[in-house]
């Protein structure tokens, strides 16, 4: 039996490394140890889990556009790049960071 499904969990840099509000953050790291652990399950299948986590996006949760942080669209290109990636590749995680 097989199967192919791609999963792109989306998370936050904020579950890689502490950061100051408790509460958020800790809904970050739990995010991003359940799209870890769901890799690890649906490798089991050949099903595929990428856990993409972005620092800082221009969203409108932000008062100003600032432009040291990431476009939505960089964080979209990551998520084509993972499940476009062939299948013979399980491609886990993107920690995503502006570059200034």
């Amino acid at each position: 039996m097989q199967k192919n499904l791609c999963l792109s969990f989306l998370c936050s840099a904020a579950g890689r490394k502490p950061i100051g509000g408790s509460i958020y953050g800790a809904t970050k790291w739990f995010a991003y140890g359940f799209g870890q652990n769901l890799a690890e399950e649906m490798s089991q299948w050949n099903g595929r889990c990428t856990t993409i986590a972005p620092g800082m996006v221009n969203t409108p949760f932000f008062d100003e556009a600032k432009p040291d942080k990431l476009d939505p669209q960089d964080v979209a290109d990551a998520v084509l790049f993972a499940i476009e990636a062939n299948q013979r590749n399980s491609v886990r995680e993107i920690y995503l960071m502006p570059t200034n």
